[in-house]
């Protein structure tokens, strides 16, 4: 068994699209130049030395390309990457190595490819089977296009993943009930449903704000959340994380860690990173300007836009956070372990858990703390009354 003291996540960031959706804010770009993929593959290179150089010897657990659109990289800029982590830390069979792609012919012709590089797990971005729906979106495939991905994904992967995007105006129960369904025929081992949220400088939020999009009501919202957690429930996708449904076993490894707290580091512009160093926290990001990220690189200058140490507090509700998001919730012991403190009082508010468990909105005994299946619709405003 792998020394857990000693693994780590690997994150490794592609910050190019054939297009930037409206509804998104991750760093994510357009390029107008050809792109020198010779070039970044010596900075991922460089970048991957710099790390080990600073954390040592590590057993990689999970490899994670996000984007932007990982799975338009050269697959063999992808088998790159990995055979440099492996020449610095340890990948072994049980290592999940995950790439997001679109389901875009462009991006298909890639998928026999990265199988063969070494990536054992697939996460589709669908966000829709309905094409006017991908319209509105600003998706550049279509539901056809999908399940062509799909059938493809399937026979070149050991896992795969799709997402699915709901809360979308004028959407109901009743048209969600029957998107859901026919998501679910498809479906494999692993579903991410994520409700639609309006999110500062993008085009949607400009939108929203002149009222020309109108998101549905809190109780239409519920409404979806409830047939999401229903029917996924009972084709045997059991719901992990608030918005995220598996079969059993099945869950994203490299996610799941991350949300625990367990260490991951990033590579790429504009990749964060939770590292420890001398048993130490440190929150790491990288400068998010895919040229800045570059030419720092290639100069040897530092590709490091913050790297702070986090103190026991910070770390704890930083892990308080995404750990609560988990439905089996957070193993108090991990918890402390994690987070280099003592008691779960130095970050909690005593007098509102109490509170908390007695509407029935959290649950705690002597190992576990988490949310309750009442609790979840709400679960942002626990975790605001649980912080310090």
């Amino acid at each position: 068994m792998l020394d857990k003291i000693k693994e780590i996540s690997v994150y490794i960031h592609w910050p190019y699209c054939l297009k930037k959706c409206p509804y998104c804010d991750f760093n994510s770009h357009t390029s107008k130049q050809e792109i020198n993929y010779k070039d970044w593959e010596s900075a991922y290179k460089n970048e991957i030395n710099i790390e080990q150089n600073n954390l040592g010897i590590k057993n990689v657990r999970s490899i994670f390309f996000g984007g932007g659109t990982p799975s338009l990289m050269p697959p063999n800029l992808i088998e790159s990457i990995i055979h440099n982590l492996g020449k610095k830390w340890n990948i072994t069979k049980n290592t999940e190595i995950t790439v997001e792609a679109n389901p875009s012919s462009v991006e298909i012709k890639n998928f026999k490819n990265l199988a063969t590089s070494g990536v054992n797990r697939l996460s589709l971005g669908f966000q829709s089977l309905n094409d006017n729906s991908l319209k509105f979106l600003g998706r550049n495939h279509t539901a056809k296009d999908s399940l062509k991905a799909l059938e493809i994904a399937k026979k070149q992967f050991q896992r795969v993943s799709f997402d699915l995007i709901y809360g979308l105006p004028s959407q109901t129960g009743l048209s969600w009930e029957l998107e859901l369904k026919s998501a679910i025929e498809l479906s494999g081992e692993h579903m991410s449903a994520y409700q639609l949220t309006i999110e500062k400088g993008t085009p949607f939020y400009t939108l929203h704000r002149a009222k020309k999009i109108i998101l549905p009501s809190e109780t239409v919202l519920l409404n979806l959340y409830s047939i999401t957690d229903e029917l996924l429930n009972n084709a045997n996708l059991k719901k992990y994380e608030v918005s995220n449904y598996a079969l059993k076993n099945a869950e994203s490894v490299h996610n799941v860690r991350i949300w625990q707290g367990f260490e991951y580091c990033g590579i790429g512009p504009g990749a964060h990173g939770r590292i420890k160093v001398n048993n130490k926290w440190f929150a790491t990001h990288k400068y998010s300007s895919p040229k800045i990220w570059l030419s720092n690189n290639l100069q040897n200058k530092t590709t490091l836009y913050k790297n702070e140490e986090i103190n026991s507090l910070e770390r704890a509700q930083e892990v308080l956070l995404t750990g609560l998001r988990l439905t089996k919730g957070i193993k108090i012991k991990t918890l402390l372990s994690n987070t280099n403190t003592n008691n779960i009082d130095a970050f909690i508010n005593i007098n509102n858990l109490e509170k908390l468990k007695k509407l029935g909105l959290i649950d705690m005994n002597n190992s576990v703390l988490k949310i309750t299946n009442k609790g979840f619709p709400v679960l942002n405003a626990i975790i605001n009354k649980l912080m310090l």
